[in-house]
């Protein structure tokens, strides 16, 4: 079916476009009147009178099928981009109601288009406003779903729980280190991920490399007397170093970044359990120690009992094993180097060598996957219990080879991968879990979100303050995003580190200038606003 929008008294083309798709997905939508639509939606824009007023009607053949109107104030005094986005939250508000009632169901987000939504919640929860209020205002400005709100609030409670002073850590920074290697390039991903040949080739060099930029960090760390919070070591897959490799990084690590030695002494003096426990989050990290250090070990293949050795010498308190799906013919697909037993043994493995905190990742969505093979990744990840589950939805980033080459996949329909989320939402719960961290992207299917669930005392601090953005998180390593964040959450934008490790390495130290030229304004500019 083809259906020709009609924009009138406006131009938000790729928004309107892409809320119609998440209605009609299957069909063609056209911005060009090329004569007899089988359907057209015909959108009217006007500023006028101190109001902003939409109305969208959806015509099939002809008839009118369904009408939505919405208006609001129009922003007084402010900017362009102010007025802009105004606008287009007014037009999206009548598109959305008026397919909305033709086809019998809203989208679970509404009319929100950003990644976190939960920052919108965190912000008025941090205004003292009240739980009824968020969820009219939710409801009302963003047309999001009650189920959805709902699981925002639950959220909200569970990391003001498990980092109680997230609105407080703006004088904090968490350190996160890019491993850009794997074995295979997942057909999804778009995380920076060189061949195990390049890596083979540029091991030594970009391993040195990042010696300078902790060195460096470390030295702007302990001038501005800021505790890290938390340490994450990703990729790529960071597991791709070889003992000696990561060795090395473990030592740096330790030598340059404050915290290290306090966090060392705390695992020394109690169990991995504790360290995760209820005491390190209450407040401040006690004696100036990180709260979590996790080590994203998420290929299977590349856990050897070397590798966990390294990782339990130098006091890793939380380790990710991700299957993704236990469907041998979907990893095979998707380029993932592993087979489901593999999963298991390298689960039992980093168990057996006393990692007390294990995440296990899965993908709603991948190719040909229905409910049932939904339903087996489950039952495999039940019988092991790891003590916390991400699930993701897939998503079609630009990049990735699954959105280049459709053609090659057969992508389940959204329909059944809102079923697919629901029951495993369901499942997660009834095991236990709660949901402590949400995202959402652009493209993702059945416009849905990636959540992940918990046992109490388990939830990842990290993953907190990455998604709330309340506090800078300095990237290290190819790839790494360093994201400047000031008090009150506000962004003052990021910096990344080359992908390409080559360009890394040959680059690093006009890269490490620059960063720590930034970080410093940026730390500096608070200090004053203290004084």
């Amino acid at each position: 079916m083809r259906i020709f929008v009609n924009q009138i008294g406006f131009d938000f083309q790729p928004e309107v476009e892409r809320m119609t798709y998440l209605f009609f997905e299957e069909d063609l939508v056209t911005f060009q009147d090329i004569g007899n639509p089988e359907m057209e939606l015909r959108i009217r824009f006007a500023d006028r009178d101190g109001a902003l007023h939409a109305v969208a009607e959806l015509y099939e053949k002809g008839a009118l099928q369904s009408i939505a109107t919405y208006r609001q104030p129009a922003p007084l005094g402010e900017n362009h981009a102010t007025l802009r986005k105004k606008s287009k939250q007014t037009v999206l508000h009548a598109v959305h109601d008026c397919l909305a009632d033709y086809t019998g169901a809203g989208q679970p987000w509404g009319i929100l288009t950003g990644v976190r939504p939960l920052k919108l919640v965190h912000g008025m929860l941090e205004q003292g406003l009240s739980r009824d209020y968020i969820r009219s205002s939710l409801a009302s400005t963003y047309r999001i779903a009650p189920d959805r709100i709902d699981l925002l609030l639950d959220i909200a409670d569970a990391q003001l729980c498990t980092v109680p002073d997230l609105y407080d850590i703006s004088n904090q920074a968490s350190i996160y280190i890019g491993i850009p290697f794997c074995p295979t390039h997942c057909a999804y991903c778009t995380f920076p991920a060189y061949s195990m040949e390049e890596k083979y080739t540029y091991a030594f060099d970009f391993l040195k490399g990042l010696e300078k930029e902790f060195v460096a960090v470390g030295r702007f760390l302990r001038d501005y007397g800021i505790p890290v919070t938390s340490v994450y070591l990703g990729g790529g897959t960071p597991t791709s170093l070889n003992a000696p490799e990561m060795e090395f990084l473990m030592e740096v690590l330790y030598r340059e970044i404050p915290g290290g030695d306090a966090w060392a002494r705390r695992a020394k003096e109690s169990s991995v359990q504790a360290i995760a426990g209820e005491d390190v989050r209450k407040g401040f990290a006690q004696g100036g120690s990180w709260r979590e250090f996790t080590v994203e070990a998420g290929r299977p293949d590349t856990i050897t009992s070397e590798r966990v050795n390294v990782m339990r010498r130098y006091h890793v308190n939380r380790i990710s094993v991700n299957p993704q799906t236990f469907k041998a013919q979907t990893l095979k697909a998707i380029g993932r180097g592993h087979t489901p037993d593999i999963v298991d043994r390298r689960f039992h493995m980093v168990k057996e060598a006393g990692f007390e905190n294990i995440n296990m990742d899965m993908i709603l969505g991948l190719p040909g996957e229905d409910l049932d093979d939904v339903r087996y990744t489950r039952e495999r990840i039940e019988a092991l219990k790891p003590d916390s589950v991400t699930v993701h939805t897939m998503s079609f980033k630009r990049t990735a080879v699954v959105n280049k080459e459709k053609e090659r996949f057969e992508i389940p329909h959204s329909q059944l991968v809102r079923m697919m989320m629901k029951e495993t939402d369901e499942w997660a719960r009834s095991l236990g879990y709660h949901p402590y961290y949400v995202y959402r992207q652009k493209d993702i299917l059945g416009n849905l979100e990636n959540i992940g669930y918990a046992m109490p005392g388990k939830e990842s601090v990290y993953n907190i303050c990455i998604m709330e953005e309340r506090q800078c998180i300095i990237g290290l390593g190819g790839g790494a995003s360093t994201k400047l964040v000031g008090p009150n959450g506000k962004s003052f934008g990021r910096h990344g580190n080359p992908r390409e490790p080559k360009a890394y390495v040959e680059s690093i130290d006009a890269v490490t200038e620059k960063k720590m030229d930034l970080l410093k304004r940026l730390y500096e500019a608070m200090l004053q606003g203290q004084s």
